[in-house]
């Protein structure tokens, strides 16, 4: 209840307010506590209940972009015309990729120097101040016969993967099955060209007479098209990306104690352990709704995933993707585009000082989603906001208020209101 002082002029029945607890509208206005208010537009409330008139706004920066944008140390990237941008400090530009699908907002993920975005229809990987493609699409098969060599008679595989220029290995998919009849080598041809101008090579593997294990049997560059086997080594390196390849185009992504997670409609997709541009796209987890929001927490170590989907907030834990533990925490859906982090000292609680929590709005109230798995709905108590198809969040220190703005856009449905 609002603190009030006795009447300022008692022949007038005067009442002063000296504190409001903000916007109420779960109960008609006659049940309202002192200090709850009906309408509050263009103020801010402080910590004590006090009011005041908010400041105008402005757009001081414009820097060509109008969606999508995001930050991490010296790295800025945003959305303008359709294109993705790298923004300077100074906010001039430099497009990185053009054609991206209109009205497709952009998550981001940064590991290292690389900066993954997806859009749920497009992907790549921004690093070294250029876009590039986000893991390499795997070569197909090459033709093999018999050809001349040393290799006993009996049954072979055979598999061949793209190496790029910073090394990075693609994956491959089922080995070319042959038997050699006779003594003699085994003869690639029409192996598959890279059209990515960061494939410099190709590594052709092969498995001993009878063996499932595929080996290093030598390097070509990506020009070339043939190649002879004439020997298995079993002392060369193993091939470790057979059936791996790039993941799906992601609505969401996250980055998450060494695993790269990507959701696609209602299938969330961990990559390979420290291997973010690797997946074994067998390996996805499906959910009852298109998934929403993605967003990982950790502290001192621990932590884990609050995952949105349109009907509920889950909150993911374990050291693997193996091990995971699914947590539900509500019945109701996250909004999407609202995520926004910050300081867990802001929502009151001292202990939490440092501890980077995560804020986001859904269908009945905003949210903040902690380390441990505790959820805290801020609104849902008092107020109902109007739900649409999604939005966006931000959440700042201002005059000393900490606050998490939350824009909406899209269509409402009569009644569609968070409560």
């Amino acid at each position: 209840m609002a603190e009030y002082a006795d009447p300022v002029d008692p022949r007038e029945g005067l009442i002063e307010y000296a504190a409001f607890t903000g916007l109420r509208n779960n109960v008609s206005p006659e049940s309202f506590s002192r200090g709850d208010l009906v309408t509050a537009l263009n103020v801010d409330l402080d910590d004590a209940g006090g009011i005041s008139r908010r400041k105008g706004y402005s757009a001081p920066v414009a820097a060509s972009v109008d969606r999508s944008l995001w930050a991490s140390g010296p790295v800025c990237l945003g959305v303008g015309s359709n294109a993705l941008k790298l923004v300077y400090p100074d906010y001039t530009t430099k497009t990185l990729m053009s054609g991206l699908t209109a009205s497709r907002a952009l998550s981001y993920a940064a590991v290292g120097d690389r900066v993954f975005w997806s859009n749920g229809v497009e992907l790549g990987c921004v690093q070294n101040g250029a876009n590039r493609s986000w893991g390499i699409t795997p070569p197909g098969l090459p033709a093999v016969s018999a050809g001349p060599g040393t290799l006993a008679a009996g049954k072979y595989q055979v598999a061949v993967t793209y190496l790029r220029d910073d090394l990075q290995e693609s994956g491959t998919g089922m080995a070319v099955a042959i038997e050699l009849t006779a003594v003699g080598g085994l003869s690639l041809s029409s192996i598959p060209v890279s059209t990515d101008a960061t494939i410099t090579h190709k590594i052709i593997y092969a498995a001993p007479v009878g063996g499932e294990v595929l080996y290093s049997a030598g390097g070509i560059a990506n020009a070339d098209t043939t190649f002879l086997i004439d020997e298995v080594r079993v002392n060369a390196s193993p091939l470790a990306t057979q059936f791996l390849s790039p993941p799906p185009a992601g609505d969401y992504i996250a980055y998450w104690k060494g695993w790269m997670l990507v959701a696609n409609g209602n299938r969330l997709y961990p990559s390979e352990p420290y291997a973010p541009e690797l997946f074994d796209l067998r390996k996805s987890v499906p959910f009852l709704d298109s998934i929403t929001m993605l967003a990982p927490l950790l502290h001192k170590g621990a932590g884990g995933v609050w995952l949105g989907t349109g009907t509920q907030i889950v909150f993911v834990s374990g050291e693997s993707p193996e091990q995971w533990v699914y947590q539900p925490a509500a019945e109701y859906g996250v909004i999407p585009g609202t995520l926004a982090y910050g300081d867990g000292e802001l929502i009151g609680d001292a202990s939490m000082k440092g501890v980077v929590v995560a804020f986001f709005a859904t269908k009945q109230g905003l949210c903040v989603g902690l380390p441990d798995g505790s959820l805290v709905n801020l609104t849902q108590g008092k107020y109902a906001y109007p739900v649409q198809e999604r939005g966006a969040g931000v959440v700042r220190r201002h005059r000393g208020i900490a606050q998490f703005l939350v824009t909406m856009q899209g269509s409402e449905t009569a009644g569609n209101v968070a409560a």
